[in-house]
């Protein structure tokens, strides 16, 4: 679980750094990477899991785009959000089925951790140059993308109990 926790924060700052120069391509193709070897790691891991987080991760995505919480100037758009942004939540979601048990005991944890976690990610994202805070300013970010994350980390999680390749 650490091994694929280590990776899943590697993956996070060399996509997060490559989209942020203009390598959206490269940071695609890291998360898929990355997807791939968590898949080999642990058994525990589902491309299936993978696939339900993309799809909840881009359409929360982009409910926060839409509010004007955040702005995406990198990278090709996949609707209001970029693809690599799309490999980001794959990523997250082939590992989750790992992680949940940890959750499910400790379900509290979930959305406090979902709010803290989403919020400090796209803080450091935009730190970094691969996203912007929307039109909509600061406030609206860290409140969009808490809820967001609040709500899609418990469900998430939820989702992968049981979940197998």
């Amino acid at each position: 679980m650490l091994r694929l926790g280590i990776l899943l924060h590697i993956n996070w700052l060399a996509v997060v750094a490559c989209a942020a120069q203009g390598f959206v391509w490269l940071a695609a193709l890291l998360s898929i990477l990355t997807t791939l070897l968590a898949l080999r790691m642990d058994p525990g891991c589902s491309l299936r899991m993978g696939a339900v987080a993309l799809f909840v991760g881009l359409a929360g995505d982009g409910a926060v785009v839409a509010l004007g919480g955040l702005e995406f100037t990198t990278g090709v758009q996949f609707l209001p959000v970029p693809f690599w942004m799309g490999g980001l939540w794959l990523a997250f979601g082939t590992t989750l089925p790992v992680f949940a048990s940890f959750f499910t005991r400790r379900m509290w944890i979930a959305p406090l951790l979902g709010v803290l976690g989403g919020v400090g990610a796209y803080t450091s994202a935009s730190s970094f140059g691969a996203v912007d805070i929307g039109s909509a300013g600061r406030v609206t970010m860290v409140a969009t993308v808490g809820l967001m994350w609040g709500l899609v980390f418990p469900l998430l999680v939820h989702l992968s109990k049981g979940t197998s390749r």
